[in-house]
């Protein structure tokens, strides 16, 4: 049985730790695996739904300040003055610095393993989001370090010299995709022979049990489109308002269905005015269980400037709704190569294309969507990719 640590900076709800949580439950702790998992801070809706086989620690040092915003330090002025210190000093001097007055009273951990994992990559270097690589690295032991990452690093502003050089430490390198891979591979070419695909793991009976709970019923004279996301910047939701636009100009009868919240909420629904399609859209916010609006959903539209490894896709497919996905890092082989939607380039121009395209041509659409009903989803491949870390 191997003895793995896994460490991550909380259990909240996200993309990061979605794929952990699902992880956890996926892999065989009864005969396979030993697993602690170290967290920064013990929160989140994932922390207390973790299997009974996993022993969690919650970190008492300085790091746990990693896992926690300013707002979250809750009026408390002892953390609301360390936590801003922290990431002052990362903000002025790096986030080096910062993990260096960290380290302050942050003893090694007095058990040894067989393998230690870092399950966050690091982001910006002036910000104290991560700093998980910097822990493992400095205060586990274990005879191998692994390292995952969840992003596209070319783009997400994790490509700095320091964490390339942090990275380079690491006895393997995962990506959650292969096009994730790629990506790291063409940045730091040199470390390829250390790199590796794991695939996220997901729960899929969960997944389909949510969506029969309260199916959302749509309208059926229109084809709706539903986008789940976070309703920020990089999402590029305004674009799918836009494309959503030019259809209904061309005489469509669509529906976009917008289920996440952000803080672009208010400016996207202006803009649903300001084009004249706020009869077209409806904004649901932040959803708990948002499989259930995806269920009966036509098609699932993503139109992000830059993504990893979405785990809406393979939940999507798993509930028959076929993709449409602007070109990232993932979406050819997450997509394409699976057979379950489209990926367009990734400008307003050939998204408007695509999707004109789809919704002229219902007959395939609809024959996609039944074709993705008769699929059984697996979590059998990234379970194999997982268990061949540690041949």
């Amino acid at each position: 049985m191997k003895k793995i640590i896994i460490v991550n900076n909380d259990m909240r709800v996200g993309g990061v730790q979605k794929s952990l949580y699902n992880l956890l439950w996926s892999i065989d702790l009864e005969k396979c695996y030993d697993v602690t998992l170290f967290l920064f801070r013990k929160t989140g809706a994932y922390a207390d739904k973790l299997p009974e086989g996993v022993k969690v620690i919650e970190c008492d040092g300085l790091f746990r300040y990693s896992g926690m915003s300013q707002q979250e330090c809750n009026g408390n002025l002892k953390d609301t003055l360390l936590r801003g210190f922290i990431a002052a000093i990362a903000f002025f001097f790096g986030r080096r610095a910062a993990v260096r007055f960290m380290l302050i009273g942050q003893p090694m951990l007095s058990e040894s393993y067989d393998y230690a994992i870092s399950f966050l990559h690091n982001g910006r270097c002036n910000s104290i989001y991560g700093c998980v690589q910097d822990f493992v690295l400095s205060r586990i032991k274990a005879q191998k370090k692994i390292a995952f990452i969840h992003c596209d690093y070319r783009n997400c502003g994790a490509n700095h010299t320091v964490n390339n050089r942090m990275i380079e430490q690491f006895d393997k390198i995962v990506a959650c995709s292969d096009g994730c891979r790629k990506a790291f591979e063409s940045v730091l070419p040199d470390l390829k022979n250390k790199c590796t695909t794991v695939c996220n793991c997901h729960n899929f009976n969960e997944i389909r049990s949510l969506a029969e709970e309260n199916t959302y019923i749509y309208d059926s004279k229109y084809i709706n489109i539903i986008l789940v996301a976070r309703l920020s910047r990089e999402k590029g939701i305004e674009r799918a308002l836009k494309a959503v636009s030019e259809a209904v100009n061309k005489g469509f009868l669509v529906k976009l269905h917008v289920v996440g919240g952000g803080n672009l909420c208010n400016e996207l629904i202006d803009l649903s005015r300001d084009l004249g399609i706020a009869d077209n859209v409806e904004f649901y916010g932040r959803q708990d269980n948002p499989y259930r609006y995806m269920k009966n959903a036509d098609l699932l539209l993503l139109t992000s400037y830059h993504e990893a490894a979405p785990m809406v896709i393979d939940e999507s497919r798993c509930l028959g709704v076929p993709i449409l996905t602007t070109e990232t890092t993932s979406s050819r082989d997450m997509v394409t190569d699976k057979g379950c939607g489209w990926v367009c380039g990734n400008s307003q121009e050939d998204l408007n294309k695509a999707l004109l395209d789809i919704l002229a041509d219902k007959e395939s659409l609809h024959g996609l969507k039944k074709k993705l009903k008769a699929i059984e989803a697996s979590n059998d491949t990234a379970i194999e990719q997982f268990n061949s870390l540690f041949k």
